[in-house]
């Protein structure tokens, strides 16, 4: 039963990963390390991307374009977001964070259906040539065909243990 559990929540991180990218990944990573880090949403010239910032006492430290940025942070900066702390920084503008105003998430610029909508298509697009999908395709028909292998070799030795049982009690 725990091993079912733990297969379980491994596949379902797996597709996580799979089919959520960069951002999921992110999330995971500011969720695993219990406040020391935050998840940073960052308005780029082509729209909004996350980051993972490690939290110091009043700045947040973290990466655009393999570059050091260094953002401070006052009273009421970081909010929560999607059940983790968040910052939404200008990434041109790096120094400090975006402020919000009281009673809201996010930015008045900062549309989170649109964001989820990006995130969606990104997903969803399709492949000029096809290929991309038919590896996915055979890569998850075969780990489809190693699990249920699994569980019928499991069946099959349960039941070959079953079987002297059986036999005695029924002569």
């Amino acid at each position: 039963m725990v091993f079912s559990m733990l297969l379980s929540a491994l596949i379902g991180s797996f597709g996580m990963l799979l089919f959520g990218g960069k951002t999921s990944m992110n999330y995971l990573k500011v969720k695993v390390s219990r406040g020391r880090k935050v998840l940073l949403i960052a308005r780029t010239k082509f729209g909004w991307r996350t980051f993972v910032a490690k939290k110091q006492e009043n700045t947040l430290e973290w990466k655009y374009y393999k570059k050091k940025q260094t953002t401070t942070i006052q009273e009421g900066d970081v909010t929560r977001y999607m059940r983790i702390d968040a910052v939404f920084v200008d990434a041109d503008k790096s120094g400090s964070a975006i402020k919000i105003k009281d009673d809201t998430l996010y930015p008045s610029d900062f549309d989170p259906e649109t964001f989820n909508n990006l995130l969606i298509r990104a997903l969803t697009r399709p492949s000029p040539d096809g290929a991309d999908e038919l590896k996915k395709l055979i890569l998850i028909a075969v780990v489809l065909g190693v699990l249920i292998l699994i569980g019928v070799i499991a069946v099959y030795v349960k039941l070959g243990d079953l079987a002297p049982v059986v036999a005695s009690a029924v002569i």
